[in-house]
């Protein structure tokens, strides 16, 4: 994946994409979860941890891209408030406990990974993910 392509999937996956029509937007990490289906994709999940891996050079410049910023921490953000205890998710009885532990492990997995990023330690920023991945992360 090239870094272009990187920008644009995290572009829809936060729903800050302009193009609301395009199917990756309603498809994405945020968008099916407004409204929600009852149904995660982890596919999702797994492709902004791919995304993150195109865009380490980027993360890691003094002047970092405000709308790489903005995508992850819209991802973070509005996972995290909507299954809040008050959050419109939780609220509505929309989402299950597992689905709720699922959300929050990747958010946590994502920022985690951002921060390290940014703090120009790549070499343990995917520490958690690869864990998720061998099934060893819960």
């Amino acid at each position: 994946m090239n870094i272009e392509l990187a920008k644009e999937l995290l572009s829809f996956h936060s729903c800050r994409n302009e193009n609301i029509d395009d199917p990756r937007w309603e498809n994405g990490f945020l968008g099916i979860l407004r409204p929600f289906q009852g149904e995660l994709n982890e596919k999702n999940f797994i492709e902004i941890m791919e995304c993150l891996k195109a865009l380490v050079p980027e993360i890691q410049k003094e002047n970092i891209d405000k709308n790489i910023v903005s995508d992850i921490m819209n991802i973070i953000y509005f996972t995290r408030n909507w299954v809040s205890e008050e959050g419109m998710l939780t609220r509505n009885d929309k989402v299950t406990t597992e689905q709720t532990k699922y959300l929050l492990a990747w958010s946590d997995i994502i920022e985690t990974c951002f921060i390290y990023l940014l703090e120009d330690a790549s070499d343990i920023a995917f520490t958690d993910y690869t864990a998720y991945c061998n099934n060893e992360y819960f």
